[in-house]
């Protein structure tokens, strides 16, 4: 996996550590998978109007597949990542951690070209083959999207 995609993995998993004890790998969707949820909108929508990636989501493994943890990757870096307790929809917990900008765009390239372009939406990141490298290229075509005409 991605090392940018480990940090936020990390991140994830750490908080849910520290702050929902109570909740066992079973109590979570595939045992706690990390999924990104680039199926409403997709990455280049969310990075051009709201100026992050996608969603990250970890899911109660129940009926209603409520969110346990959801996690946002800003374009300047900022990580805000909010927990969700007893399968309700209002955060208990909201927890702000940052990346670098570079790493930001890198990541948002990243989840881009292996995602959205190859049609695959809402999938759990571990389970993305996600081990390339950004280059110059990648970034330009990227960025020509945000272009003004």
């Amino acid at each position: 996996m991605n090392n940018i995609l480990i940090k936020i993995s990390k991140h994830i998993k750490s908080n849910v550590g520290e702050f929902l004890p109570e909740i066992k790998l079973s109590d979570l969707e595939e045992n706690g998978k990390i999924y990104y949820m680039n199926g409403d909108d997709g990455t280049i929508f969310d990075w051009g109007v709201n100026e992050r990636v996608c969603e990250f989501m970890m899911f109660y493994n129940d009926k209603t597949n409520l969110g346990a943890v959801k996690t946002l990757v800003y374009s300047n870096g900022q990580i805000i990542t909010y927990l969700y307790k007893n399968k309700t929809n209002t955060p208990f917990k909201e927890i702000e951690d940052n990346i670098t900008k570079s790493e930001a765009l890198e990541l948002a390239i990243l989840l881009y070209e292996k995602a959205d372009k190859l049609n695959i939406f809402d999938k759990s990141i571990e389970d993305m083959d996600t081990d390339i490298q950004i280059d110059t290229e990648m970034k330009e075509k990227f960025l020509e999207n945000f272009e003004e005409e």
